[in-house]
């Protein structure tokens, strides 16, 4: 299965695109999405592409780079991404082998169109978080938690919250349900 993913739209579904941003943190925003695709597919990163639109490309980008095998494109010679990922629907040799994700009607209109899998952004990050997750943890593998906490894990959270039975906010807090010291 390939996926083709509107890179900002996808950003702006996980809150990441605010109407304020410097190019640094555009930058960092989609460093970030890579990040987080890489870490989500793996060794199958390559059947990867992510479409960002080319007026807030960083300087001198190529139209094609690959960042840790997800192919990445701006839409430099297309008007925005949108045009972009429509061509790649159109021009794709396995359509039904593509999942096209965005919320963008137009791009899941074209998606369905040549018969793809469109898939919004939201539904999209959850089976990302899930997929993410069963990568991290092998089917049938439970996390192993300790019976005990380690003498050094213990002093490290009294360390940090030691001093909390001395702080009037937190009595405050905790007296109106009558708990009594032990």
């Amino acid at each position: 299965m390939r996926y083709l993913i509107d890179g900002y739209n996808l950003l702006h579904a996980m809150g990441l695109l605010q109407k304020r941003m410097g190019p640094t943190g555009l930058e960092k925003a989609r460093r970030g999405l890579l990040g987080l695709l890489h870490g989500a597919f793996g060794d199958e990163a390559a059947q990867v592409t992510v479409v960002f639109d080319a007026a807030h490309a960083p300087r001198g980008s190529a139209e094609v780079q690959t960042y840790r095998g997800i192919e990445v494109r701006f839409a430099i010679h297309h008007q925005q991404a949108d045009d972009l990922i429509e061509t790649l629907i159109d021009h794709s040799a396995s359509p039904r082998q593509l999942t096209v994700i965005s919320d963008d009607h137009r791009i899941q209109k074209a998606a369905r169109k040549r018969r793809c899998t469109a898939q919004g952004c939201g539904d999209f990050l959850d089976w990302l978080n899930q997929h993410r997750v069963k990568r991290i943890r092998p089917r049938g593998e439970e996390p192993v938690k300790p019976e005990e906490s380690s003498r050094a894990e213990t002093q490290h959270w009294l360390k940090e919250f030691g001093d909390l039975d001395n702080d009037p906010d937190m009595k405050e807090l905790f007296d109106p349900f009558g708990f009594e010291e032990m």
